[in-house]
Formats: structure tokens, C-alpha cells, sequence
């Protein structure tokens, strides 16, 4: 399916679903997406194992991160897309290879290997 028809029916199902919201709340429920689509903007996502995990991918459904619009860092997942049991090993892999593991500040990590 192409782009422009995922949007069309994106729209369409949104549009729908808006128009079994009684008229006097469809503010409302518009402004809660928007705000579940900006707090997920600006919240980092929970470690796999926490309770909030499903929470936080329920909250990224309805602010409609979907598609390409996702999160780049999710629950599970480190910021090159590797299973979180791999993470160390794709470190290893990327810093033999002469690339710079950085931390959360974006500085290089020291050689012993904190996060």
C-alpha cells in the first residue's frame, strides 16, 4: 500500500472515530491526542522491563506516532535498533570498528563501558 493511501485512511478512520465523539467533547479528545503525540515527543521511553512500558506505547498509539512518524527510541531497543541483549556486543562491534560510542550527554563514552 502507498503512502498516500495509508494517510487517506488514516484520516479517514480518525474522521470517523471523531465523529462518534459527542460535538461538545471533540475538543477534547482531539487536544488529549495532541497532548499524548507532544509528552511521548518529550519523554524518553521506558526500559523494556518497566511497568510503564505498555502505558507508553498505548499513549505513542494515540498521539499517532505510527509509521514514519514513530519514535526513533523505543522501549526494547537501543538507538541502532539492536535487541537490548545485544547492546553490548553492537558497542563492541561499533567501537572496534574506530566509531564512537557516545553516552546520553553525546560525549564518547570512557573505555570502560558506562552508560
Amino acid at each position: 500500500m502507498n503512502t498516500t493511501a495509508k494517510l487517506g485512511s488514516l484520516g479517514a478512520v480518525i474522521a470517523l472515530l471523531l465523529a462518534e465523539v459527542p460535538e461538545q467533547y471533540a475538543f477534547y479528545v482531539a487536544l488529549f491526542i495532541i497532548a499524548c503525540g507532544a509528552v511521548t515527543a518529550m519523554v524518553p521511553p521506558p526500559h523494556a522491563g518497566s511497568k510503564w512500558a505498555v502505558a507508553y506505547q498505548f499513549m505513542t498509539t494515540i498521539g499517532l506516532n505510527i509509521g514514519w512518524a514513530e519514535n526513533h527510541f523505543k522501549p526494547g531497543q537501543s538507538g541502532v535498533r539492536v535487541p537490548v541483549a545485544d547492546k553490548l556486543a553492537a558497542k563492541a562491534v561499533v567501537a572496534a570498528a574506530g566509531i564512537p560510542v557516545l553516552n546520553k550527554k553525546g560525549q564518547p563514552e570512557q573505555a570502560h563501558g558506562n552508560t
